[in-house]
């Protein structure tokens, strides 16, 4: 987490917040899912900024979860990797997975 900034955490939570759809314009089901990705990122970026908000002491207790809500919001704004905004140089993973073993990490990803 120490190599992603705070410019890097501001442009991903930007970039993932202005595609998902406000959902007091929206009815039923699509309401319902644009509630759930919004709060679903939220909570994503609230434990990325606890951790980094959090004294150097406790960072090995909030580094395991901050890490894999990073790489959460990541995933989310992979989900529009074409936009012409996508923020390429914001969304790096902290950790690379296999796709045959995605609870095994293999490697950390390098910029």
């Amino acid at each position: 987490m120490e190599r992603i900034t705070e410019d890097q955490v501001a442009q991903l939570t930007g970039f993932v917040f202005a595609r998902i759809p406000d959902a007091t314009s929206l009815q039923g089901e699509a309401r319902r899912a644009a509630t759930a990705l919004r709060l679903a990122a939220a909570k994503q970026v609230a434990a990325v900024r606890f951790h980094r908000a959090s004294p150097p002491e406790n960072a090995a207790e909030t580094e395991l979860h901050a890490t894999a809500s990073w790489n959460l919001l990541v995933a989310f704004a992979q989900i529009w990797h074409d936009h012409p905004d996508f923020p390429a140089d914001a969304a790096i993973e902290t950790f690379e997975f296999d796709s045959e073993s995605p609870l095994s990490v293999t490697e950390h990803r390098k910029q």
